[in-house]
């Protein structure tokens, strides 16, 4: 019973990881570009159907890899091993990791989920012609896309991390 609950738990964080950071990638790559090459009067209908879901997606999958991360280090039997959080290379790298992790959905909650709303909010106006909140979404679509990049990067040195403490 251990060894199926340390599977699934260690199943489910990686493929949330790759569902969360994959997404980011995905929304970074392919989907903000598509949606601002789009003419200005199909971006808003898109965006107010699109942008929810999107952050609801991330923010789930991220809790999901942060709490069956939690659980992997019980199923694991390694949890002990981070009371001396400097005595092995595992410990080091498994919690900077997890720093780094935690630190990016914070990130996202903090900035990504307002800023958001806030285009949403602005969208309806910059369609009627308001030149002022026009200017004001491309400037949160650019601190999204920032973000994105962050996310993708931070993402990426989470993978190397649980890839090198793997191999501890």
């Amino acid at each position: 019973m251990d060894d199926l609950f340390r599977l699934i738990t260690q199943f489910l964080h990686v493929f949330a990881a790759i569902l969360w950071i994959g997404g980011g990638f995905y929304t970074l790559m392919v989907q903000l570009p598509a949606i601002l090459a789009a003419p200005a009067s199909a971006r808003g209908p898109v965006m107010a159907q699109l942008a929810p879901r999107q952050v609801f997606y991330i923010l789930r999958v991220a809790e999901l890899t942060l709490v069956t991360g939690f659980l992997n280090l019980f199923a694991s039997g390694r949890a002990r091993q981070l009371e001396d959080p400097f005595g092995s290379r595992w410990a080091v790298v498994i919690l900077l990791g997890m720093l780094l992790a935690i630190g990016l959905y914070v990130l996202i909650r903090s900035t990504v989920v307002p800023w958001t709303q806030r285009t949403l909010m602005l969208g309806p106006k910059a369609a009627a012609g308001d030149a002022e909140a026009a200017a004001e979404a491309g400037r949160i679509i650019k601190r999204i896309r920032t973000v994105g990049r962050v996310q993708v990067g931070i993402g990426t040195l989470i993978i190397f991390t649980m890839v090198a403490a793997r191999l501890s």
